[in-house]
């Protein structure tokens, strides 16, 4: 039996709105209680490690600042917009462009 604004069937949209019902529960919950969502944790975690082990670390052994591209000349960024201190990485692939380091390039420096 499809109900009548889709090819969904009955028991699949009663599935449905319980899922929507449960997601809606969670984020109320986690609103009211104050806690961030996994993925803004995960997001927090990523900028911490990032920001000490790449960019700040003082231990050589610990360091990862090799991985950053090379530093863009101070003329050319206090002439943009948006400046970014690294050179942009290229990528070919979408996996790469999402992989760790450019991603962090982008959203954190």
């Amino acid at each position: 039996m499809a109900c009548h604004h889709s090819s969904l069937t009955v028991s699949q949209s009663k599935a449905l709105e319980s899922v929507q019902k449960r997601a809606i529960y969670y984020e109320t919950s986690l609103i009211v209680a104050g806690i961030d969502t996994l993925r803004d944790r995960r997001e927090k975690l990523t900028a911490r490690f990032f920001k000490r082990q790449v960019l700040a670390s003082s231990s050589p052994l610990l360091a990862l600042h090799y991985m950053l591209p090379d530093h863009r000349d101070n003329d050319t960024i206090s002439t943009l917009r948006n400046p970014k201190p690294f050179h942009t990485i290229r990528a070919r692939t979408n996996k790469f462009r999402k992989s760790f380091q450019p991603y962090c390039l982008d959203n954190y420096t």
